[in-house]
């Protein structure tokens, strides 16, 4: 069964804003959900969350977004809005992975690779990428190990490595990784001529349908991580995660039990379901 991972984009006060241009621009994408504060869309059957957090964190390359395109218009509309206030972190050009390939930076901060090739190459049009810089440069394998013993269900598509004569990397490091945790893709990379920092401005939530699912992702990913609030943790290599029940939702979406359900989780480190549940209808 594919776990329920779901990338949550950080931003200030443009959510609604970012929504409206990533369904202008993607392919089989619309949005579900929206209020104040949680914009959600739906891109070709990968869900984001786009949360309107404010000033305090910021996206940035560390986590990307490969996504593939089979056919090039659809990448060029894309690549074109993007460059629109947008950074280019890798010119649109023909690479050895792909004919036509770039890597972006969209206005709102969103980082973004963009490839032609066949969905059925990877599983998944999306697929977040990690990528290992700095500290955290040379860790990929480390971080697989790491997410393998976490998630039960976790195989290695394939490691691609960096050879003798690809300075300013190692050899031996990991250039690309591809790993499918309980069916959900992941891609790592490590550079060391890049240098981000993994922020809360990207996170991964995992949705869990019980208090045992999220007593066993919590203490999995804090054991050498560290916890934050709300249902937040940073895990051993800074990756921000949210471990969230999925019947949140549905709580929040009901003006008579957002209010109090949003006061108890406030408070909360680790989300307890039953309290949470307790406070909406008090």
């Amino acid at each position: 069964m594919k776990k329920n991972i779901t990338p949550c984009l950080w931003f200030n006060n443009q959510a609604k804003e970012a929504a409206a241009m990533y369904c202008s621009v993607f392919k089989q994408s619309k949005i579900t959900t929206q209020s104040a504060i949680v914009t959600e869309i739906d891109v070709a059957g990968q869900k984001f969350i786009l949360l309107d957090g404010g000033p305090m964190f910021q996206p940035n390359a560390s986590i990307s977004f490969y996504y593939i395109c089979e056919d090039a218009q659809e990448l060029d509309l894309i690549w074109n809005t993007f460059s629109n206030e947008g950074v280019v972190m890798m010119p649109l050009d023909s690479y050895p992975w792909s004919e036509k390939y770039g890597w972006i930076t969209d206005k709102f901060g969103i980082s973004w690779q963009l490839a032609l090739g066949k969905i059925s190459d990877v599983g998944q049009k999306i697929t977040p990428c990690l990528l290992f810089t700095g500290k955290q440069y040379g860790r990929v394998d480390e971080a697989i190990a790491h997410y393998a013993s976490v998630f039960e269900h976790t195989t290695v598509d394939g490691i691609l490595r960096y050879g003798v004569n690809e300075l300013p990397d190692v050899e031996g490091k990991v250039k690309h990784a591809q790993i499918s945790l309980d069916g959900q893709k992941l891609m790592l990379m490590e550079s060391a001529a890049s240098d981000f920092t993994f922020t809360e401005g990207v996170s991964l939530t995992v949705y869990c349908e019980t208090q045992q699912e999220i007593d066993y992702y919590w203490s999995a990913f804090t054991a050498s991580g560290e916890e934050s609030m709300c249902g937040w943790l940073r895990d051993m290599f800074g990756v921000s995660w949210q471990i969230i029940p999925v019947m949140l939702g549905s709580i929040m979406s009901d003006p008579a039990k957002a209010g109090k359900a949003a006061k108890a989780f406030m408070s909360m480190r680790k989300l307890n379901i039953e309290q949470i549940v307790q406070a909406s209808i008090s």
